[in-house]
């Protein structure tokens, strides 16, 4: 879950800065091993309950967004370190939320 975090965070801050909506509506917090999930706790038995057939396909605009991340960052170490790096991480306290408005400020992507 650690890297995977990372790929959430980076895919909903740029689909946020680009279409104005996360692709997850998770929110994250800045931790100690980078930005994590905050509302994990309410979102993992929703996906583990939730019907495969019910979900939204992704647009074509979210799987050209997601396809960006995993060629900007073909590894989990590059991720875990370009997230570790961002300013918008950088700055916060450990705890603090990461607001989705902070993603025009996201720079490896």
């Amino acid at each position: 879950m650690l890297y995977a975090a990372k790929y959430l965070w980076y895919a909903d801050m740029v689909a946020f800065r680009e279409t104005g909506q996360s692709m997850t509506g998770g929110t994250y917090a800045a931790l100690p091993h980078g930005p994590q999930l905050n509302n994990n706790s309410e979102l993992v038995p929703l996906i583990r309950e939730a019907d495969e057939d019910q979900a939204e396909p992704l647009t074509e605009h979210e799987v050209r967004i997601m396809t960006r991340i995993a060629r900007v960052f073909p590894s989990d170490q590059s991720i875990y370190r370009a997230a570790h790096n961002e300013e918008v991480y950088k700055s916060k306290k450990n705890g603090e939320l990461i607001p989705h408005s902070d993603a025009e400020r996201i720079k490896a992507v």
